[in-house]
């Protein structure tokens, strides 16, 4: 510690050598002043720790001085008085002044050290609490800036405000800085929506970052064209794998494909409620599976449950634990039922999230318990009249790009790619993203390219597993209600006791003046009876017997052939302009 430094004021020379030669005694080291200007002086310059302060001098007596560097000083310096005065006037007016002890002339040693010792211990106190209240703003510096940057990361890795799908309106409160609920849309090559919507435990930057783990596989897998029961089934493995065992997420992941099905898998989130034009409940997708991040991954559950949204345009609301206990609020009214209301309470279906938005902000006043709140609604298009309408289209144009394929069938091909998949690989493994990486890493395809080779080849391959290998009639979906729902079960059911049957894909990249690729597809079933497909007023019979494919691919100007009894199919895409 350092030493302590005690200036002494007094006019008198004497009195402050005796004072010195005291200080010295007590190994105190001493500054020394003859007058009240000279202190302030000495006081400004050299910041002594202990004033002993004389009452009476010429010019500025030792009150006024006092008070001049209390005025002055910007920390606290602890003045002892000492004068010949010993009335209690004059105690109180040192006190007064600013002094924070006196002593009488003449001063006793003893008493001098015992003043000046309790007075460095309480200038020891009031320094370690100066160091401790700084340590403490440092660190709320730190914090402060460390929580803008974090922030700032959360807000680039959840990209809230790039959720630019016309199809989506969604709203999000946290109940501190961070949240820990998050929601994510992407489109898939094929034009699919996928939509996730993840309830972190607990809330503030400790669950934000629990749901991390979650966006890039569910990014960067929708865009490689996997489906939601793949990406579900990764997230589940990196939450796992990287979150400590008392941490997990809810989570509820939806896709909407061009035909107004409705994917959903909810692992621990509220239901997600299908709403008609008028606002009243269709279906709910309850929660059927534990959150993300609890099962390990051979015991995971990926199966989805399914409602076809055809039958009229409809929206889905999905929303967090947050969004239904503050709704709940309203009288012991359900959170459920309230958020339907405050949907029904719109004058129109755009003004519903509004509706929402304001309903939740007024419940939040009244609720005592914060949470975070994410909510999402989800427009249903029938988008699948367009392709219904594509599928009479004239194929003049596809005859004229079949004779160049034709012509380019002796030259030498650039590449080809082939994979057999035998039943077991066709129980575990989502082979049209695969596929599709492969062409893209080798060829080079341009985003729109990309998109119709995986329409194609996810179009084939599901025609050949669903009709060809476990042979499933496209008249299961006919019920509009429960239709779409019975079709999936019984694929999980017929593709899980697969024991025989294979399909083989291969896709060639031919080399001619009009650069192709042609896909071909092969399964081990039966076939169908394809030689009316010719016939242009069987082919929407037909497509609807086997399924979109056959419409959606020529409605995508690429011919199809099918070869034997039908079950392989040749198909050329034209890669050049």
């Amino acid at each position: 510690m350092p030493q302590l430094m005690v200036l002494v004021v007094d006019d008198v020379r004497a009195n402050r050598m005796v004072l010195e030669a005291m200080l010295a005694k007590m190994d105190y080291g001493t500054l020394t002043a003859e007058s009240g200007e000279h202190a302030i002086a000495i006081c400004a310059e050299r910041q002594p720790d202990i004033i002993l302060m004389d009452v009476m001098m010429p010019g500025m007596n030792g009150y006024d001085t006092v008070r001049e560097i209390r005025s002055s000083a910007n920390r606290w310096i602890p003045v002892i008085f000492i004068s010949a005065m010993n009335r209690n006037e004059d105690i109180v007016e040192g006190i007064h002044a600013g002094g924070d002890d006196y002593l009488f002339k003449p001063v006793n040693y003893e008493v001098l050290r015992a003043k000046i010792h309790a007075l460095q211990e309480r200038l020891n106190m009031m320094r370690l609490l100066v160091e401790q209240n700084q340590t403490l703003l440092d660190y709320q510096e730190r914090s402060r800036e460390e929580g803008v940057e974090a922030l700032e990361f959360m807000q680039r890795l959840t990209a809230l405000d790039k959720l630019s799908d016309p199809a989506v309106q969604f709203y999000m409160k946290p109940a501190e800085n961070f949240s820990g609920d998050l929601i994510a849309v992407a489109r898939t090559p094929a034009n699919d929506l996928h939509v996730l919507l993840a309830d972190s435990t607990g809330h503030g930057l400790t669950a934000a970052l629990a749901v991390t783990p979650i966006l890039q596989p569910f990014y960067s897998m929708t865009a490689k064209g996997y489906g939601l029961q793949s990406i579900a089934a990764e997230v589940n493995r990196k939450i796992k794998e990287y979150l400590p065992v008392h941490r997990f997420v809810a989570a509820i992941f939806l896709c909407l494909d061009g035909e107004g099905n409705l994917s959903v898998w909810n692992g621990g989130c509220p239901p997600a409620i299908v709403l008609n034009d008028a606002g009243e409940q269709l279906y709910q997708f309850s929660s059927k599976h534990l959150p993300l991040g609890i099962l390990p991954s051979t015991d995971f559950d990926d199966r989805m449950e399914y409602f076809n949204t055809n039958v009229q345009h409809c929206q889905v609301m999905l929303y967090s634990d947050g969004a239904m206990d503050g709704a709940s609020v309203e009288g012991g009214a359900s959170g459920v039922n309230a958020l339907i209301r405050a949907v029904q309470s719109a004058a129109r279906v755009e003004d519903r999230l509004e509706s929402l938005k304001t309903f939740l902000g007024t419940q939040s006043q009244l609720d005592t318990v914060k949470d975070d709140i994410a909510l999402l609604l989800v427009d249903c298009l029938q988008s699948s009249s367009a392709r219904e309408q594509a599928a009479g289209r004239s194929h003049e144009h596809i005859a004229s790009f079949y004779r160049i394929g034709e012509e380019a069938r002796s030259k030498a091909d650039s590449w080809y790619f082939e994979l057999r998949l035998a039943a077991e690989q066709l129980r575990t493994v989502d082979s049209i993203p695969l596929l599709l990486h492969v062409a893209n890493h080798v060829e080079g395809l341009s985003q729109e390219q990309s998109g119709k080779l995986f329409m194609i080849i996810a179009e084939l391959f599901n025609n050949a597993l669903d009709h060809g290998l476990l042979k499933l009639d496209s008249k299961l979906k006919q019920d509009p209600i429960e239709g779409i729902e019975h079709y999936y079960e019984e694929r999980a059911q017929r593709l899980e006791c697969l024991a025989d049957g294979e399909i083989v894909i291969r896709m060639e990249h031919h080399t001619t003046a009009s650069p192709y690729l042609k896909i071909v597809l092969r399964d081990t079933g039966d076939g169908f009876d394809w030689h009316s497909l010719n016939d242009e007023t069987s082919l929407s019979a037909q497509a609807r017997r086997h399924g979109r494919g056959i419409a959606l691919i020529r409605s995508m100007g690429c011919e199809i052939q099918f070869v034997g009894t039908g079950s392989e199919a040749h198909v050329y895409m034209q890669l050049g302009n």
